[in-house]
């Protein structure tokens, strides 16, 4: 049966909403409003969803973004601090699909003479075996961990059934949030965007990262609908707000997105307790059934251990990166003006350039 490559257009964008619906590994980084994310934050990228077609019918497809740079231009999918891109597919999406679709890809960076391209996949793909025959130059590897949320319930029994999940110190943090008088809600106006923001900056600073810049909470405020699309906690002490989180709903999972604490507050960790509150309220309020809480490195044993103390299951997942001109191209090149000249994208691991 004839398979057809098609790219994503007002005309084909109802067609990729009902994929993504029946699609077991399509998520929050696949949808519409997290492309038009994109599209607003990457100065000067261009977008190129592409969709396999058979028999009139959407079957999968594979979004990108592409970035001319100094050194020439890089495709991934997706970028933006590791968001998930790759084969989104119908779960009777035939192998014969899935390899027209990441043909079709390899031909795009062909012909676009791109120096990397990098494939990113979704922890909860079913199938990542579609990739055995992708031939990538290097694997960079994750893991992907999710809570899966109790049934919509009485509040008691809900909050009871979180608790049971955690690890016994996560537990007691979270019933001595519960008593620290703290003040907790949820809240989209402006003043709550700039003070996330700021404690964001502070948070990302101080342990000598790179923070994401106002135009990037700006972007949120503007594209996505608060309450319907994410919601940010607060934690407020003496008229402050001391911690918040940034989560976002797409198919029923909550995206854990931006947790930030007043630096004076964290031996308080009113970050647990905002994060049980927001669990809570999503499986009473919406039904939702998972938590991601993002990828983790290989590396961060810290992080993966607080993690995995909210109940989390492990999901492995891969970025499949080809370097196009070989990897002699990159070494010796300076990695700050990778990060200057491409940011948010993904070009090769760090380690590359060093082999000198």
């Amino acid at each position: 049966m004839t398979i057809e490559i098609k790219v994503l257009n007002p005309n084909t964008e109802a067609d990729y909403r009902q994929l993504l619906a029946n699609a077991p590994a399509a998520m929050f980084n696949h949808s519409l409003l997290y492309r038009k994310f994109l599209q607003k934050i990457l100065i000067d990228a261009e977008d190129h969803y592409l969709l396999a077609y058979e028999a009139g019918e959407l079957m999968a497809a594979l979004p990108l973004f592409l970035k001319h740079g100094y050194l020439g231009s890089v495709v991934n999918s997706l970028p933006f601090y590791g968001s998930h891109g790759s084969v989104v597919a119908k779960s009777n999406a035939g192998k014969s699909v899935i390899k027209a679709l990441l043909d079709a890809y390899s031909a795009f960076c062909d012909n676009r003479e791109v120096i990397s391209s990098i494939l990113i996949e979704s922890p909860i793909d079913p199938n990542k075996k579609i990739y055995s025959s992708y031939k990538s130059d290097y694997v960079d590897a994750r893991i992907g961990q999710i809570t899966v949320l109790p049934e919509p319930c009485a509040m008691h029994e809900v909050e009871d059934r979180l608790l049971s999940l955690y690890h016994q110190k996560t537990r007691n943090i979270v019933r001595k949030g519960l008593k620290s008088g703290f003040i907790v809600r949820h809240d989209g106006s402006q003043k709550t965007f700039e003070e996330l923001h700021a404690l964001h900056d502070e948070n990302i600073r101080s342990i000598g990262g790179e923070a994401k810049p106002w135009e990037v909470f700006e972007a949120i405020r503007d594209i996505f609908q608060y309450d319907k699309d994410y919601r940010i906690y607060i934690a407020i002490c003496d008229e402050q707000i001391v911690c918040a989180l940034l989560v976002f709903y797409f198919k029923g999972i909550v995206e854990y997105f931006t947790p930030v604490t007043l630096k004076s507050y964290r031996k308080h960790q009113p970050l647990s307790l905002l994060i049980f509150i927001a669990m809570r309220d999503a499986v009473i309020e919406r039904g939702s059934t998972h938590w991601n809480w993002g990828g983790t490195w290989l590396s961060q044993d810290g992080v993966y251990q607080f993690k995995s103390r909210w109940g989390t299951t492990d999901y492995p997942y891969r970025y499949h990166i080809k370097a196009n001109r070989g990897s002699s191209f990159f070494q010796n090149k300076n990695k700050s003006d990778f990060l200057s000249g491409y940011p948010y994208f993904y070009i090769v691991p760090f380690t590359v350039l060093d082999n000198s």
